[in-house]
């Protein structure tokens, strides 16, 4: 869990930092790993499994998760689409928006909630 939490606040901190510098790309994929941690950061904390890849991470929180489930997979093809097209700012604060619903509504450790808010306060 603490590898995830840190693994969490290092790409999105790192995201933060892109989006400021209007690297909109690099932004919405570093905020997409750390979607993708924080994820891992609910399965395991309810489940004691990690998903081995996006397929498997996907059925979980489509099986035991499905608020969270409902948010990422909306997300998702902004995640995929940074790989061959331009990204807008927009796309980043979708899901910048997406980890701070998950946020809102599930147990997290206060490290992570905190770093969120704090960089919500300072947008």
């Amino acid at each position: 869990m603490e590898e995830l939490e840190k693994t969490f606040i290092e790409e999105y901190e790192g995201a933060s930092e892109q989006l400021e510098k209007e690297r909109y790309k690099n932004a919405t994929i570093l905020f997409s790993k750390s979607l993708f941690a924080l994820c891992d950061l609910i399965i395991y904390g309810k489940l004691n499994k990690l998903p081995k890849n996006h397929t498997e991470r996907f059925r979980i929180l489509e099986e035991y998760f499905s608020d969270v489930y409902s948010i990422v997979d909306t997300i998702f093809s902004h995640y995929t689409d940074s790989y061959s097209k331009p990204i807008l700012k927009e796309t980043c604060e979708k899901i910048k928006d997406g980890i701070k619903k998950i946020i809102q509504t599930n147990e997290l450790p206060e490290e992570i909630k905190k770093v969120v808010l704090e960089d919500l306060q300072n947008s």
